[in-house]
């Protein structure tokens, strides 16, 4: 999978699609907030479907109020490494462009 690296965390575009207008993060894996449980849960024969390695870095860019519980619910399906980035898109692309 080719996804945009945060230092080397994957980072995860849970935006809803109404605000994503803001700008695309190139090559983050972008997931509806509604669809986070589906697609991070563990396939009934234990492997990760979205991000294969559970002790990957993941960094969650999601609007201020949403970010921490969808990093949370990231975390609940078994990803080991999971955080959210501190002031959503526009702090992450202030980082790579500035």
């Amino acid at each position: 999978m080719n996804h945009s690296r945060e230092g080397h965390a994957v980072v995860v575009d849970a935006r809803p699609q109404v605000v994503r207008h803001q700008g695309s993060l190139p090559g983050a894996l972008v997931v509806d907030p509604t669809e986070v449980p589906r697609r991070f849960t563990p396939t009934p024969s234990g492997t990760f479907p979205v991000i294969r390695d559970r002790d990957t870095e993941i960094a969650v860019v999601s609007v201020r109020s949403e970010a921490p519980r969808i990093a949370e619910q990231i975390a609940d399906c078994g990803y080991t490494n999971v955080r959210y980035v501190d002031g959503g898109y526009r702090a992450l692309r202030s980082r790579t462009v500035g």
